[in-house]
C-alpha cells in the first residue's frame, strides 16, 4: 500500500497539490489493475478535497464505501483485501475526516452527499453499488434520494430511520459531541470505538481506528452532533428506487431491530441480513462474512440501467 503523505490545508501549497493530483488522476485510473488499495485525492466543486483509495481494474464492476463518524478509509481495511481484482472498489474519507478536508461547517447530511455525488459524477461512475456504515449510511440514504443515474444498489451498515425517537438520548448525543474540545481526548476516542464492537478485533485494527477518531477535529465532532441528531423525515426513504441491502448485528448498542423493520418498510425494493452476535460495526467483526454476503448480493441483484 502506498503511503500517504501529510498535506498542509491551507495556502497555496495545498491548492496546487490537490489540483495537481486531479489531474493524474486519470492516469493512476488506468494503470491501476490490481486489488492493492492506491491513495489518491480529489478536488470537489465546492473546495473541498476528499482523500479515498481505489482499487481493482478500472472497467470492473464499482464499488463505493463510505465510513462511519469518526473514522476514515481505514475502516475498510480489513474488507478491501477479500474483494475480487475485478472489482473496482473505492473507499472515500469523508469531509472531516482522516486526510480530507476539515472544514468548520457543513456537516448536515445534505453536505455530504453533495460531496458524493460530485465524487461519483467527476470520475464518471455509474451503477455502483454505494455501501455506507452508521454516518456513512445515513449519507449513502440521502445519496441515494437524490441520485438520479449513479448507482444500482444500495448497502446500509448499522443503519436506521434517521434520529433517536427518545428525545432525551438526542439531546445526550449533541451535548456529548458537542463538548469536545481540542486535542480530542485518547480516552472519548477509545471508548467511542470501543462502543460500536461487540465481539473481539485485532488489536492493530482496534488501535488504527482509534487513532482516526483522534484526527477528527473538535469542530466535526460538534458538527456531527447537530448534523445526525437533525430532524429527518423517514418519508424521504420512498424515494429510494435501488435494491437495498440493509446489514445488522443483532448486539447494536446503537439501532435496534426495529429500526430495521421501519426501513424495511420505508425503503421500496429492501432486504435484511441479520448477524447474530455481532455489534454495531459488524464489518470490523465479521470482514469475511460481509465480503461473502455484499458480493452474494451484487451478483444476485441485476444492475439497474
Amino acid at each position: 500500500m502506498l503511503r500517504k503523505v501529510q498535506i498542509r490545508r491551507s495556502g497555496l501549497l495545498r491548492k496546487c497539490f490537490a489540483l495537481a493530483t486531479v489531474a493524474i488522476l486519470p492516469l493512476l485510473h488506468a494503470q491501476q489493475k490490481t486489488a492493492e488499495p492506491v491513495s489518491a485525492l480529489i478536488h470537489l466543486k465546492n473546495g473541498i478535497t476528499l482523500d479515498y483509495v481505489v482499487q481493482g481494474k478500472p472497467d470492473g464492476p464499482v464499488i463505493v464505501l463510505l465510513h462511519g463518524a469518526g473514522d476514515s478509509w481505514h475502516s475498510y481495511e480489513r474488507v478491501l483485501p477479500l474483494l475480487p481484482v475485478e472489482y473496482r472498489v473505492y473507499a472515500v474519507t469523508l469531509r472531516g475526516h482522516g486526510m480530507s478536508d476539515h472544514p468548520e461547517t457543513g456537516y448536515q447530511r445534505k453536505d455530504f452527499a453533495a460531496d458524493i455525488l460530485d465524487f461519483l459524477d467527476q470520475l464518471k461512475i455509474h451503477h455502483a453499488t454505494l455501501v455506507g456504515h452508521s454516518l456513512g449510511s445515513f449519507v449513502a440514504q440521502k445519496t441515494a434520494e437524490l441520485d438520479t443515474d449513479h448507482l444500482s444498489r444500495l448497502v446500509l451498515i448499522g443503519s436506521g430511520p434517521g434520529v433517536a425517537k427518545n428525545p432525551q438520548v438526542q439531546d445526550e448525543i449533541r451535548k456529548s459531541f458537542a463538548a469536545i474540545q481540542d486535542p480530542v481526548p485518547y480516552t472519548f476516542a477509545r471508548d467511542f470505538q470501543a462502543s460500536t464492537v461487540y465481539s473481539p478485533i485485532p488489536a492493530w485494527f482496534f488501535e488504527r481506528m482509534v487513532g482516526e477518531a483522534l484526527r477528527v477535529p473538535a469542530s466535526t465532532w460538534h458538527g456531527l452532533g447537530e448534523g445526525i441528531t437533525a430532524p429527518e423525515s423517514v418519508e424521504e426513504l420512498k424515494k429510494i428506487r435501488v435494491p437495498t441491502l440493509l446489514f445488522w448485528g443483532e448486539k447494536d448498542s446503537i439501532f435496534n431491530r426495529e429500526d430495521q423493520d421501519v426501513l424495511l418498510k420505508m425503503i421500496p425494493h429492501s432486504s435484511l441480513k441479520v448477524y447474530p452476535e455481532t455489534g454495531h460495526a459488524l464489518h470490523w467483526e465479521r470482514p469475511e462474512q460481509f465480503a461473502q454476503d455484499l458480493l452474494k448480493f451484487i451478483a444476485s441483484t441485476p444492475a439497474i440501467h
